[in-house]
């Protein structure tokens, strides 16, 4: 897509979000009013419960209005059902920014799309990959509701409301993994923690139509606002913003490891408090544990190259994740003298491998235009350098791997 058409693009999408929008579509969190919402928002779910059950009895002495009661202990379920579900997602970073510029911590390649913000910063249009579809929230009646686009020649046409997702209240900040079906968004519901929850369903191309919608729960979720859910499946890491803990103008946006299929916490074995800790984020760290401390490495090592390649510029050496506190692009930040010879090593494995990928590449592009005679040949051909390109990549990640663990020993 060239630029007059993303410049047009954006226009529209700013010039339309910014006539239709009210200020009930922008994520300011409503605080908690009382002691019941201010110990609901802190998990305490069961303390709450033993709480209401006194006081309904006093309302009920005093032949007083219960439904307010019955509104809270309502909650509490729900909360408690969440709880049980309970994540087991890896937060490998987060970073606090203004709520304004927000989509400036989401450094992810337009490959998986182009994310533009209203001209108010209060809500997102996506736009697909190829170009030729846009999802984005508009006014119908008093709420924000998801419609779709086609493209053509840069211009929005057949405008259709995205129906079947079974959420009342403001939707909001819709985004379609590369996959064409994983479909995200965020919507202030009375079905929902409170504030912004993050929602997932699925696009049928056959039936041309979405799914009843799942919350996503906790950790995704909070009494906050929790939303835009990005998600680069090839490279493996996910973003989400949310305000929780966080003053009116900034939010969080937390970097993760996701999962190819949700993996709760035994609610009924593992630590309540750990439990509650991964639930709430108070501190993104409460999601680690020496079981994902290598996937943990391997994902910053993947979000450091992605960064890299994002940004156009690679002026490092190398990129080597130490651990979470440490990741070295120089030669001369080694310690240990045998870890830096093992880090030269490890680069020429490296060197080694991009070479063989770069020659099975040009094989199999020059194996498309290639006649029936030399394609047979140039089978084998690709066959031994894929065995080779597997055999070095096995070497370099060993290699990787004997260059960390010495730099380890020597501290």
């Amino acid at each position: 897509m060239n630029k007059y058409v993303l410049f047009f693009l954006s226009m529209w999408t700013c010039a339309s979000s910014f006539a239709q929008n009210k200020e009930a579509a922008f994520p300011v969190k409503q605080e908690p009013t009382s002691e019941y919402e201010m110990m609901i928002k802190n998990l305490q779910f069961d303390q709450t419960l033993e709480k209401i059950k006194k006081d309904m009895v006093q309302a009920k002495k005093k032949k007083k209005d219960t439904a307010e009661l019955e509104n809270l202990q309502e909650r509490c379920n729900r909360g408690i059902q969440m709880l049980r579900g309970t994540d087991h997602v890896v937060i490998i970073d987060s970073v606090v920014v203004d709520k304004k510029n927000f989509l400036d911590a989401y450094n992810y390649s337009e490959e998986l799309g182009l994310i533009t913000p209203s001209k108010d910063g209060k809500t997102t249009t996506f736009e697909t990959q190829r170009g030729n579809r846009i999802y984005k929230p508009e006014l119908a009646g008093s709420s924000l509701q998801l419609t779709s686009y086609y493209l053509e020649s840069g211009k929005p046409t057949n405008k259709k409301n995205i129906t079947g997702l079974e959420v009342d209240g403001d939707l909001n900040y819709p985004f379609l993994m590369t996959d064409g079906t994983t479909f995200y968004f965020a919507a202030r519901s009375a079905e929902g923690l409170g504030n912004y929850d993050l929602y997932v369903t699925r696009y049928d191309y056959d039936e041309d139509k979405f799914y009843k919608a799942e919350n996503l729960g906790f950790p995704y979720n909070s009494y906050a606002n929790d939303y835009l859910m990005v998600i680069d499946e090839e490279n493996k890491i996910g973003w989400f913003a949310s305000d929780r803990y966080q003053p009116d103008n900034k939010v969080c946006i937390y970097t993760f490891i996701p999962n190819s299929s949700r993996h709760p916490y035994d609610y009924e074995n593992d630590e309540q408090d750990v439990i509650i800790a991964a639930a709430s984020l108070h501190s993104f760290k409460s999601t680690w544990d020496p079981s994902n401390e290598q996937a943990r490495i391997e994902a910053k090592q993947r979000l450091s190259l992605m960064n890299n390649s994002i940004n156009g510029w690679a002026p490092y050496d190398f990129t080597l994740v130490i651990n979470d506190n440490f990741t070295y692009h120089y030669y001369k930040e080694f310690r240990s003298a045998e870890a830096k010879n093992q880090c030269r090593e490890w680069m020429q494995k490296v060197n080694n491998l991009n070479k063989a990928n770069y020659d099975l590449e040009l094989l199999r592009n020059q194996y498309a235009t290639a006649n029936a005679a030399k394609k047979k040949s140039m089978r084998q051909q690709m066959l031994k350098l894929e065995t080779q390109v597997e055999k070095l990549t096995r070497k370099a990640h060993e290699a990787e791997k004997k260059t960390r663990n010495l730099e380890i020993k020597s501290k």
